[in-house]
């Protein structure tokens, strides 16, 4: 059984969140709730909750504020954001690899949660990162957490040069950590094209457009800083030439 508390300023959001998790998600156990972020606080304290479901926007402290009342080192719990945030802003929960729920809270993406909550992946990191890529203005200064077989990598979006899809594996080319191979499909990285500096120019690539240097329109390929050439698909052309334009 996890055990689990709820923290949102809005009664009957936690009464829907509940209700679904009672209903649907047996081997979770809500132990609490608390409407603001000094009571939860003071419950995660006294509960010692293995999962913190968490609503972003409140008053006076918002979910993210959470964070600040405790040390890096003593958050052993796992935190679920619960949104109603814009597509953009979801963008930096993505790169943070950190969970999150969009409201009204479906089945299938609870679901989704759950499963990444038994894995009992430590998201210490993941929280600073996120914190940190909220604060940032300049997206390309944003950061982006990336596992591989070994290792955990944090690196920021102006590192990369581009992404390349090896089947069920994504390949990240980048300046600092040269090539690395994660264990996901290109696709699930689309979110990356939010960002005004990453385009999908091809079904295997999608490019940092602030490391074009030479399009070669007759040939249909992208040369790079690195020295490196990527394809670009036809009828892709004229998309990436609008998107290019829109950063001059």
């Amino acid at each position: 059984m996890i055990n689990a508390i709820i923290v949102d300023d809005e009664q009957m959001a936690i009464k829907a969140l509940r209700g679904l998790i009672e209903e649907k998600f047996e081997e979770l156990c809500i132990t609490g709730e608390a409407n603001n972020v000094p009571d939860a606080v003071r419950l995660i304290q006294k509960l010692k909750p293995q999962v913190v479901f968490l609503d972003v926007e409140m008053p006076e402290y918002n979910g993210f504020d959470l964070l600040d009342f405790f040390q890096v080192e003593q958050i052993d719990f796992q935190i679920v954001f619960v949104t109603a945030y814009s597509q953009y802003s979801l963008q930096a929960f993505e790169i943070s690899a950190t969970d999150y729920l969009l409201k009204p809270v479906r089945i299938e993406h609870m679901a989704r949660a759950i499963e990444k909550i038994k894995k009992n992946i430590p998201k210490n990191l993941s929280y600073q990162v996120l914190k940190e890529n909220l604060q940032e203005e300049n997206e390309s200064e944003q950061k982006i957490i990336l596992h591989t077989a070994e290792n955990i990598f944090v690196i920021k979006l102006s590192d990369i040069y581009y992404l390349e899809a090896q089947g069920s594996y994504t390949k990240f080319i980048t300046h600092s950590h040269k090539d690395l191979l994660i264990s996901k499909k290109i696709s699930d990285f689309s979110f990356l094209e939010e960002n005004m500096f990453f385009f999908r120019t091809h079904r295997s690539y999608i490019v940092n457009l602030q490391k074009i240097i030479r399009i070669d329109k007759k040939e249909y390929t992208i040369e790079l800083v690195n020295q490196q050439s990527v394809y670009l698909a036809q009828e892709r052309k004229k998309s990436l030439l609008d998107k290019l334009q829109m950063l001059t």
